[in-house]
């Protein structure tokens, strides 16, 4: 049923967010003319940005959503996941030093699986700006630990956060469920959707107070 759903969603959301994708393009090139006008006051300019900048959090949604959409075969790779997965941990750690979190990062894995690399590096991106942001009070240590278990790939993500309840994990996919403020639920709905292209499955443990540690088996 869960699979049934995420393809549903996948397909609605690809035809929907090319749609809303355009408009959104054709405002903001506008914006940024009138932004640079001579003619407009400081009031005026301050009106502009502030627009600007909801239309940028309008287009990082629709970029949530299009990204739940099939693979798309330009985008796909057969490889072992090394050179995405030290990518996302280049990228993330000026993140995770803002946070006061330590990136560990361990690679051991020979296994090469098809996918579609920029839903795979968003997967990753989601899950640990998630355990970073659970971790940003106090600080805290991030593991990324990939290794291969017989015919799987299996990618272990720990942080020593806030932790969550049985019940906040059962939740977790469902769209527009989030357990941050302003979060839409959109990202770890693109996780679940990502693992589930690739045939993977997700399994999560967490403690409130004691972190969380995401394990993803993808088999090969």
């Amino acid at each position: 049923m869960q699979s049934e759903r995420l393809n549903v969603v996948s397909e609605l959301s690809a035809s929907v967010s090319h749609e809303i994708r355009n408009p959104l393009t054709v405002t903001s090139g506008f914006l940024q003319l009138l932004y640079e006008s001579k003619t407009i006051n400081h009031e005026e300019r301050r009106y502009v940005e502030l627009s600007l900048q909801e239309l940028n959090r309008a287009e990082r949604i629709v970029s949530n959503y299009l990204s739940l959409a099939k693979p798309q075969s330009e985008n796909m790779v057969y490889s072992d996941f090394r050179e995405d997965a030290e990518y996302i941990k280049d990228l993330i750690i000026p993140y995770a030093t803002m946070h006061q979190v330590e990136v560990q990062f361990c690679f051991n894995n020979t296994l090469k699986k098809r996918y579609d690399k920029n839903q795979i590096q968003q997967c990753l991106i989601n899950l640990l700006k998630n355990g970073i942001e659970a971790m940003k009070d106090k600080g805290g240590t991030l593991i990324i630990d990939i290794f291969e278990q017989k015919q799987n790939i299996v990618f272990k993500i720990q942080d020593s956060g806030i932790g969550m309840t049985k019940e906040e994990i059962l939740r977790l996919g469902k769209p527009y469920y989030s357990t941050k403020e302003e979060g839409t639920g959109l990202g770890m709905l693109m996780v679940y959707s990502t693992v589930n292209k690739v045939k993977g499955k997700i399994e999560v443990e967490s403690e409130k107070g004691r972190g969380t540690t995401f394990l993803i088996t993808i088999p090969v």
